[in-house]
């Protein structure tokens, strides 16, 4: 990627999340090259305008502002929802079509329960051609494209974080093709995932596979799962020494009072610089 080009991140909250999404903002921006320009996107999953301003104020502090993006819920009315996935999640299917200037060739994803502790840049210049996505392997060893009979041999990426080639991904309908396979399977105990499930359902041989660093989930940092292979054990060591995205997944959040997270202190560090932290201890409030 050329070094004067824009980088495009964006990410999706609703409400809840809307303050968490604000922190790992500041960590982006803080940790950027200062000499790249970024633009961020939010994909409103209802946030509220109260919110919405104090987002928006976090980031005009390092002279970034947000385009928030609308997405048409109706696409999303079938699928499955759990006690800690909203439909929200989903949105991210849709972030292709929601971005109507062309000359946007790509996009990052990451989710707002996240923390962007390096240079945003190196993820940004990397090639993944001829791949529609990169990503990295899901920590949690999940055997979901056997059970959803996709593939017995394929990998199965977490959708926390994504390099998204826009013109692979239009040219090839993905966003169609992933929420038909949502509408196909309505039922709660076939997409265990969710929308993670559904992209792999599609993208299982298409994605291009990043060290996990720049995925740095819950199951690595806490040291719960081990992988089978010596390289990859190596990978998670590297991971637990210098990661780049810590990505609070699963129920082991940073704001839980009881959380053994050891990047919890980091989390409370950069909501200090957002514009919740004059309304309360975050862990309180969320």
């Amino acid at each position: 990627m050329r070094k004067d080009e824009i980088m495009h991140i964006v990410s999706c909250a609703d409400d809840n999340y809307a303050r968490h999404l604000g922190g790992m903002f500041v960590s982006l921006l803080t940790n950027m090259d200062q000499e790249r320009e970024v633009k961020l996107y939010v994909i409103d999953g209802g946030i509220k305008p109260d919110n919405k301003k104090r987002l928006e104020e976090t980031t005009l502090k390092f002279g970034v502002p947000i385009e928030f993006l609308e997405v048409d819920t109706k696409m999303y009315e079938h699928a499955v929802e759990s006690s800690h996935i909203t439909k929200a999640a989903y949105y991210r299917i849709s972030i292709p079509d929601l971005i109507k200037d062309e000359s946007i060739k790509r996009m990052i994803y990451i989710d707002c329960d996240a923390l962007v502790l390096e240079d945003i840049s190196k993820l940004w210049d990397l090639d993944i051609a001829p791949y529609t996505v990169a990503a990295v392997e899901d920590a949690g060893q999940h055997e979901r494209l056997k059970e959803m009979n996709v593939t017995d041999t394929g990998k199965y990426f977490n959708s926390g974080i994504m390099i998204i080639d826009f013109e692979s991904w239009r040219k090839q309908n993905i966003t169609e093709k992933v929420i038909n396979f949502i509408n196909e399977h309505p039922d709660e105990d076939f997409l265990v995932l969710h929308d993670q499930d559904a992209l792999n359902a599609i993208l299982y041989d298409q994605w291009y596979e990043l060290h996990p660093r720049w995925n740095a989930q819950t199951y690595i940092m806490l040291k719960l799962k081990t992988p089978s292979t010596l390289l990859g054990r190596k990978q998670y060591n590297e991971t637990r020494e210098n990661p780049a995205i810590v990505h609070f997944c699963g129920g082991e959040k940073p704001w839980n009072s009881n959380t053994k997270h050891p990047y919890r202190d980091e989390y409370f560090h950069y909501m200090s610089y957002t514009k919740w932290n004059t309304i309360g201890n975050p862990a309180i409030n969320q």
